[in-house]
Order: structure tokens, then C-alpha cells, then sequence
């Protein structure tokens, strides 16, 4: 640093003892406890979808596998000692072979995890927080993160498998009978059996060695041999002290790291030349740029507050008071008012010592044609926009005036500290209860932020300057801890106008980068949260955003205003269109559901084209079985299937304990041709409940009346595949299951009503109107009941 020297050591020391790591990296992203006085949180430096930046005092870590532990790539099973430093295609966590670089994580000590399948034992070697996936939800269909250290005995671990293999599971010959016991054939056939390993043990074992991971995109998670799902690291590789995070953060050298981190916590710098003697006080100009642009927007912003009080402010001032803003939230949240004079700003400023560069650099001001400097904002108001820190890096500026010949809202250009592409307005506000609340409140302007946390919705950020992007949704996802086991939401408000529907096609194209549920708040006269507010007061923004809808909802009901559903062709030509939206929706489970809601919405649409139409979107749908008749392919997160199928399996293996219950379900709560068939053949067998035969005797009958080959080749698989509940089959959990399916059923009932309803004119149709509407509160109480009675018995 020419002209004062360098930081005194000591100094740095103390930076480094009063800066909390975990106090400034938390400014960033959230941070949650990850056992042994270590935090993790999402990778601010890269896009992920799992959690693997933890924090300690000193560094970030990221743990991974040991040397020896094989990966089934498309070559076969390799140790992992030796892919590393290479790209190879893997097995991911959906069953799919995809390209990832596997990695060296440096030394670390590991523990000794103990593994049994089938009377076979397994020994792996993995650092305490490595990651693994054991089965969860209700119906065991969905997955959870374990750290090596919190597995415990009994744990089964996730298995996964080329979903190629499982459509040709059924006609493989004896030939793969003789296959290794290696993810594929034998592997797919014991998941299927519920085979899976089981954790005997895991304690802490002397060996301190060199491991490796890799970095896979999409489901962050990769195969072992033996079928075996684990976590990979996907960490960057970045690591240091809290002076290194806030140089990579906000890119800056060493020294103004330490600088600006030493302001934060009040710690007072000496500069020493290279022999250890004291120099001179550093010289202002030389201070590091960050520093410097911060302070000259934070200036900025406290003329532009002093100016807002000047008799030329009056437009400015109306203009906060006719949107319900009196001057103490204006002075709150920092507005000011830009005069008018072409350098008022720039005179100021320089006067206060800064230069040219730093006014033209900060995007204050900008250079006439002349050579001089004149004013970015002239007779605007404005709002200082600040960063995650509550640092000020810009200014949003509203036209008042007829005369102002520039557009309605005009903002900081891109500078060293405002990208467009990442701010957002109130998010140093917000971030905390972000956090705490897990939800996000994206509106479209700064005074619907404003309105909103007067209102008591303390989450509400806007984008300035540019649409809501990627790199926003990164933002919030770091804040909300966006991940696998831990969703939030995020709650788009948008005007009921042409225009915001438009925007709301455009924010579901990016819906995908969020792991939690998107919402959409539309009121219905078209008012934004600030013009609600002055209409209606705080409790109506409130009940705006209490009162949201699921975004793909919201998009399916706008595309289908687009077409004559009267008409086949409009139908057929809807269904094309929104097929692949339901496919879109990241959360598998939720797409049957809807399917079956489009089906509704669209009307005299038979609900299993719309399913199939759907699974042929998403890839699901293959081509028609060739050969022997076999089990059709199935998604795995495909709840309706899943439970149609525990209700079979429950009829199949204890009749006595499915009983009338069963038998009052129809056979059309079946959307799987095969589990219909199955059904109406137990039906044919005189039912679950009038039965006196079990085991053996009860499948022979319920085969003599199944008419489907494909469906009385399942019988067995039925027969004999465990039931999902925790512990052996009972009644309680027997009764959720059919409760469930029958809720399901009933909500597609409700669904098809309300497309109906949807479609009626309760004037010209007044009495068949109300008819269906009082079906329709019938139908919603039993779906209430039977969902009650479902989480009862899954819960437990």
C-alpha cells in the first residue's frame, strides 16, 4: 500500500478475534447447526442445491469419501482414488448417467461405517460429515440427509438404479440372475424386494487419509457399487478466515478486507513500513475503492434525506403522503429528493473530498459534453438502495415533474457495487425474518416494499432496475435455506392486468432454480400491496399474501382463459399447451395431483390421458411393452401410485385388517390400469371384508377373477412386498393408507366439480348451478374428514 505501509500484525490479529465469522458470513446466507460446533449453509460462491459450506472459525470444510470406496460410473465400478482429477459419467440420484469431476478434499480422519444385505456385511470409510440418504415421509417414499455421524443402527440407506434397467426388470432372463451384486438387475430386484443395506454400526476409526468426492449437477448425489445413494460434496473448493470470506464476497484485496472489517468492529489500524516502524496516518484517497463508493453513496443518500425537507420537495413529499407515507417512514427508509441544478450533488460531494473518478465511478455523477461533471438524478425521489450488509451502493429515482424528459423510474447504472442482476430493494431489511420465517415476498416495486413492511409482511423484497432473475433467486435461496429437507416459500405478488400475467408466465419459466413451493398474490381488482393499503388498509396486504396460489395453478388458469374449452378442438389444443407445465413442477409428487386438477379445469377430459399426457412430458412415458406382459413403469415419486399400491398390498396380505374399508372404496380411485384391475378383481372375490381365506388361499381367489394379464402378474410382487409403515402392518396405519386413497379420489371429485361449476352460468342454469355447488361443500367435508383420519394414522 504505497504511501502508509502495511496493517500492524496485531492488529490483523484483533480484526480477526473481533469479527465473528459466523456473525458476517450470516449477513449472506443462513447458517444452521451441523453438529460439533460447526454451521452449514448454501455455497454463496456457486449455485447448489444442498447445503456444503460449512463454517468454523477459521475455514470452511467439506467432507467427503475415502480412497478405496468404489463409484459405479458407465465403465463399471472404479475406485474413487482414481477418478480423481477426472470428469466421468456417473449414476445421479434420479436414476439418470450424467458427467461430474470428481475431486481431492486434502487429509481428514474417518469413521468406520458398518454395513449388512442379505446375511453380506460391507465396511466403508467417510469423514463425520459426509452425506448419505435414508428413506422418509409418511409413506417412505421421499429421502433425508444423514450425516455419517448421526447414522445410527437400523438406518436403511437409499439404493438407486438406471431407470433403463427397471423397465427391463421383468424380462430379464436367467442370465442376470448370474449378474454381480452391483447396482442393475440384481440391485433393482432386491429395492424391490425392500432389501436395502442396513447400518450396523459406525464409531470413529484411526485412519487419517487423503479423500475424494465428486461434484454432480442436478440431484447433488451419486451411486456406489452395491446400489449404494450418497452425497456428494459439490463444494467449490473456496476456504479460509473471515478476512478471506469478505475479500471473495465483495472482491476485495487483503487490506481493505481487514479495513473494512475493523470499522465494523471498532479496532483501530497502524500502518508499519517493512523494517516494523510506525507510519503516517493513511491518506484518504488511497483508502481501498469499495470503502470509498460506500462512502459516497452513504453521503449521497444523507443530502438527497436533508433535501427532502427543501420547499422544492413539496412534489416529492406529495407524492409519499398520497401513497400513506408520512415523513417519519420516509425518513425510516431513507428517502430523499434530488434537487434540481445540473452538479447540486456533485458539489457537494467534492467538497466533502471526493474525486471525480469516485463520483463518476459510484454512478453519481456522469461527464457533460464539455468535460464536466453533472448529476445522475435532478428533481426525482429517491430511494437508497443498499446491499445484504445495509451497505448503500445505490439510488432508485421516480419522475415527479411533466417536464423531466427521462423515463418513470431511473436507477444507479452498473458500477463496482450495484449489479442490477442480483440487488434487491429491502432486502437488508428483510433477510432476517427471511430466515426466521422461511418466506420470501418478491413485489415489483420500492413503495409495495415499503407498504408491505409497514403492513406487517416483513419478507418483501423488489428487484430495481431489471426483471426478477437468477441471480435474485440465489440471493433468496441462501437466505431461506432453500434445499431437500428444508423448504420455504417464496410468494410472487404481481397486478391482475395483462401485464402481470405476463409476468407471472415469465417467473415460472425460472420457478425450477427454487426447491420450496412458489406462490402467486394476485388481487383480484388489480391493485398492487402499496395501492391495497391505501384502499384498504395493512390487514388487506396481509390477507393478499395469506391468500395466495400455487404459481403453477395460477399459470394453468391463465393459459386456459387462452382457448374455447367448448369445443374439442379447444380442449385438445389446451391440454397440448398445458401438458408440459405439469410436467414442469419440480416437486414429483405434487404432478398427479394437478393433473388431475387440469383435468377438471378443462373438462370432459378423461383424467388418465391427462396423466399420460404428463408422464410422456416428463420422459415417464416410454414406449408400449414389448414381449411379455410386465408391470408398467412408474415414477417413484408418484404418490397417488404409491399408495393405490400400499392399498393392494394391504388387501393382498391382511384382508382382516383392510375389511370394509377397502370395499368401500370404487374401483375408479384407481388411476393405474393394473392396481384398477386388481381392485375390481378383489371385488369380484366377494371382498376384503366377507373373505375366510388368507395367505395362499385369499391370492388364488383374487386371481381367478383378474382379468388384466398385466395386473394378476403383479399379484405376487403384492403378496409378498412390505408395507411402508414403520413397524409390522396395523389397523391404524392400514386405515390411513385407505383414507388416503380415498381423499385423493375424492379430491379429483372435487376438482372435476369445480371445472363444471367453473364452466355453468349460475343466472341462465340458476337451480342445476346450486345443486352442484351443494355436491360440491359435501364433497370438500369429506375430503376434510378423510384427510384428517389419513394424517392420523401416517403420522403416528
Amino acid at each position: 500500500m504505497a504511501g502508509r505501509g502495511r496493517i500492524r500484525a496485531a492488529d490483523i490479529a484483533l480484526v480477526r478475534e473481533r469479527s465473528r465469522i459466523d456473525e458476517v458470513i450470516g449477513d449472506h446466507l443462513q447458517l444452521k447447526r451441523a453438529g460439533g460446533g460447526s454451521l452449514k449453509g448454501l455455497c454463496p460462491f456457486h449455485d447448489e442445491k444442498s447445503p456444503s459450506f460449512h463454517v468454523t472459525p477459521s475455514r470452511g470444510l467439506y467432507h467427503c469419501l475415502a480412497g478405496e470406496t468404489g463409484v459405479l460410473t458407465e465403465h463399471g465400478v472404479v475406485p474413487i482414488r482414481e477418478l480423481a482429477g477426472r470428469t466421468v459419467r456417473v449414476l445421479d440420484g434420479d436414476g439418470g448417467w450424467v458427467e461430474a469431476p470428481f475431486r481431492s478434499y486434502g487429509v481428514q480422519r474417518l469413521m468406520t461405517l458398518t454395513l449388512s444385505r442379505n446375511g453380506r456385511t460391507k465396511v466403508l470409510h467417510a469423514t463425520d460429515e459426509h452425506r448419505w440418504f435414508v428413506p422418509s415421509g409418511k409413506l417412505r417414499q421421499d429421502r433425508r440427509e444423514k450425516l455419517t455421524r448421526d447414522l445410527r443402527p437400523g438406518d436403511v440407506l437409499v439404493s438407486t438404479f438406471p431407470r433403463e434397467r427397471v423397465s427391463a426388470l421383468a424380462g430379464v432372463g436367467a442370465a442376470a440372475q448370474a449378474a454381480p451384486d452391483v447396482t442393475g438387475v440384481a440391485a433393482a430386484r432386491a429395492r424391490q424386494r425392500g432389501e436395502n443395506w442396513v447400518v450396523r454400526s459406525v464409531e470413529w476409526s484411526d485412519r487419517v487419509e487423503e479423500v475424494f468426492c465428486a461434484e454432480v449437477p442436478g440431484t447433488h448425489a451419486f451411486t456406489l457399487e452395491d446400489d449404494i445413494l450418497t452425497g456428494n460434496c459439490f463444494g467449490c473448493g473456496v476456504g479460509g478466515d473471515v478476512i478471506r470470506f469478505v475479500q471473495e464476497i465483495d472482491h476485495l484485496s487483503f487490506t481493505e478486507a481487514v479495513e473494512l472489517l475493523a470499522g465494523r468492529a471498532n479496532v483501530e489500524l497502524h500502518y508499519e513500513d517493512d523494517g516494523g516502524r510506525p507510519t503516517g496516518a493513511p491518506d484518504r484517497s488511497q483508502v481501498g475503492q469499495r470503502a470509498r463508493l460506500v462512502a459516497a453513496n452513504t453521503a449521497a443518500a444523507a443530502f438527497y434525506a436533508e433535501q427532502l425537507g427543501s420547499p422544492d420537495a413539496a412534489p416529492a413529499r406529495q407524492f409519499l403522503a398520497d401513497r400513506g407515507f408520512d415523513r417519519q417512514v420516509a425518513l425510516d427508509f431513507g428517502c430523499g429528493f434530488a434537487p434540481g441544478g445540473w452538479d447540486t450533488l456533485t458539489r457537494h460531494l467534492r467538497g466533502n473530498g471526493f474525486t471525480q473518478q469516485e463520483l463518476v465511478t459510484a454512478g453519481l455523477a456522469k461527464e457533460s459534453s464539455r468535460g464536466t461533471l453533472i448529476d445522475r438524478f435532478h428533481r426525482r425521489l429517491v430511494w437508497p438502495i443498499k446491499d445484504i450488509t445495509g451497505d448503500v451502493i445505490g439510488f432508485g429515482a421516480r419522475k415527479l415533474l411533466d417536464d423531466d424528459p427521462g423515463p418513470k423510474y431511473l436507477n444507479t447504472p452498473e458500477t463496482p457495487l450495484y449489479k442490477k442482476s442480483s440487488v434487491l430493494y429491502g432486502v437488508d431489511r428483510a433477510k432476517r425474518d427471511i430466515a426466521r420465517r422461511h418466506q420470501a415476498v418478491v413485489v415489483e416495486g420500492y413503495t409495495d416494499v415499503m407498504a408491505c413492511h409497514l403492513a406487517g409482511v416483513t419478507t418483501a423484497v423488489a428487484s430495481c432496475g431489471t426483471a426478477f432473475g437468477p441471480e435474485h433467486i440465489g440471493v433468496l435461496r441462501r437466505l431461506l435455506m432453500d434445499q431437500d429437507e428444508f423448504r420455504g416459500e417464496v410468494i410472487y405478488t404481481f397486478d391482475g392486468d395483462a401485464a402481470g400475467q405476463a409476468a407471472a408466465m415469465k417467473t415460472f419459466a425460472e420457478d425450477q432454480r427454487f426447491v420450496g413451493q412458489t406462490f402467486v398474490a394476485v388481487e383480484p381488482d388489480g391493485r398492487d400491496p402499496c395501492e391495497l393499503r391505501q384502499a384498504h388498509g395493512d390487514a388487506a396486504v396481509r390477507d393478499l399474501v395469506g391468500r395466495r396460489t400455487p404459481l403453477i395453478a395460477f399459470v394453468l388458469k391463465t393459459t386456459l382463459a387462452g382457448y374455447d374449452l367448448d369445443t374439442v378442438e379447444g380442449r385438445v389444443a389446451a391440454l397440448e399447451k398445458t401438458a408440459p407445465l405439469v410436467a414442469q413442477i419440480k416437486d414429483h409428487a405434487l404432478r398427479p395431483a394437478y393433473a388431475r386438477q387440469l383435468a377438471g379445469m378443462i373438462g370432459n377430459t378423461d383424467e388418465a390421458e391427462v396423466l399420460e399426457r404428463v408422464r410422456r412430458s416428463t420422459g415417464d412415458g416410454g414406449q408400449p411393452a414389448r414381449g411379455r406382459p410386465r408391470t408398467p413403469k412408474k415414477s417413484p415419486d408418484d404418490v397417488a401410485v404409491e399408495v393405490e399400491r400400499e392399498a393392494l398390498k394391504a388387501v393382498l396380505q391382511a384382508p382382516e385388517l383392510a375389511g370394509p374399508s377397502f370395499d368401500a372404496i370404487p374401483v375408479e380411485a384407481y388411476t393405474d390400469p393394473d392396481y384398477a384391475a386388481v381392485a375390481a378383481a378383489v371385488a369380484q372375490a366377494g371382498g376384503a371384508a366377507a373373505t375366510r381365506v388368507s395367505g395362499p388361499g385369499w391370492l388364488d381367489e383374487v386371481a381367478a377373477h383378474c382379468t388384466r394379464e398385466s395386473a394378476t402378474a403383479l399379484l405376487t410382487a403384492l403378496a409378498v412386498e412390505p408395507m411402508r409403515s414403520v413397524g409390522e402392518a396395523d389397523a391404524g396405519y392400514v386405515n390411513a393408507v385407505l383414507a388416503r386413497l380415498e381423499e385423493m379420489h375424492t379430491v379429483r371429485q372435487v376438482a372435476a366439480l369445480k371445472g363444471r361449476l367453473q364452466r355453468m352460468n349460475p343466472v341462465e342454469a340458476g337451480d342445476e348451478y346450486m345443486k352442484a355447488f351443494g355436491a360440491l361443500m359435501a364433497l370438500e367435508q369429506q375430503a376434510i374428514s378423510l384427510r384428517k383420519r389419513a394424517m392420523g394414522g401416517l403420522g403416528a
